[in-house]
């Protein structure tokens, strides 16, 4: 099972390293547990913390209380918190997962039901992690990490602005990035100081990352020699060197960053680094189903 780390991704971007003008069809807003009548397109609320985490309500295996869900594009499998795993009294299984080029040993279990809003995810092979420092990092419980496989079953339009989750027809403009059906992540194709670099595209962190080991020569790169430590699921120090990303070419479109990471130790064969969407400022985010493509909007 191949899965990204996020656990470890958000703690190290969030934690240490510190108007899209679309047309909407008519709304309702919809507790997690119900559709909307009528055909109106249902809309959650969503908590935003740190101007870039995603919080949204949802309920899992059955349990008659809402959880908090991290809505993140760039985990696959999506994650359940081990402590409610145990609640629910559900099976793991040992699993490896590989991630950023290194295999690691963890659990894996099927959760009998996920519901976010209109989507129902029955019999989920997830990942099995502690949440805790999570939980931590952000002041609430977290019940799991949904990614793109769950996500990916409806069409929904994120917005940072609002607050809030819109699932139905969607306008398909902004900055389009396809969607790996198989693989359950987008990768977006970018130029960063004038050379090709592929990006998962992540709502799960708040920056533009590089994976060191991807770029062996990073000679073009004016790297600022700021080593941190960060808290990884191995409690190993990790270094990071931060760089002004003068121009990104995305999309046919120009974004500066002017504190992006290069983080020397990881590498991808998937993809050479992480784009956070908040980090280029995107306003909204959207996923049409029938052409598998995500679009960013500005």
């Amino acid at each position: 099972m191949r899965a990204k780390r996020k656990i470890n991704g958000l703690l190290l971007l969030a934690g240490i390293l510190a108007s899209s003008g679309l047309a909407h069809a008519a709304t309702c807003r919809a507790k997690p547990e119900e559709d909307c009548k009528d055909g109106k397109s249902p809309i959650i609320p969503v908590r935003i913390y740190r101007n870039f985490l995603v919080i949204a309500e949802g309920k899992i295996g059955g349990a008659p209380e809402s959880q908090n869900f991290i809505i993140d594009t760039g985990t696959s499998p999506s994650i359940v918190n081990e402590n409610l795993v145990k609640e629910l009294g559900l099976a793991t299984t040992p699993s490896a997962f590989r991630a950023l080029g290194k295999s690691s040993p963890g659990l894996a279990a099927v959760v009998p039901e996920i519901d976010l809003g209109p989507i129902r995810a029955a019999s989920l092979p997830v990942q099995v992690e502690s949440l805790t420092r999570l939980e931590r990092e952000f002041g609430i419980p977290i019940a799991g990490i949904l990614g793109m496989d769950v996500l990916s079953k409806s069409n929904f339009r994120l917005d940072y602005d609002k607050a809030e989750m819109e699932f139905g027809d969607i306008i398909a403009t902004g900055i389009p990035v396809h969607f790996d059906t198989r693989a359950k992540i987008a990768v977006a194709e970018a130029r960063i100081g004038g050379k090709e670099a592929r990006f998962l595209v992540d709502t799960g962190s708040d920056s533009v990352v590089l994976f060191g080991r991807n770029f062996p020569d990073a000679g073009w790169l004016t790297l600022r020699q700021t080593p941190q430590s960060g808290n990884s699921l191995a409690d190993q120090r990790m270094f990071v060197q931060v760089f002004s990303a003068a121009d990104i070419i995305l999309g046919g479109q120009h974004f500066v960053d002017d504190r992006a990471y290069f983080v020397p130790g990881n590498s991808d064969p998937a993809f050479d680094g992480l784009l956070g969407v908040r980090a280029l400022g995107f306003r909204s985010f959207s996923y049409d189903q029938a052409s598998t493509t995500i679009f960013l909007q500005r």
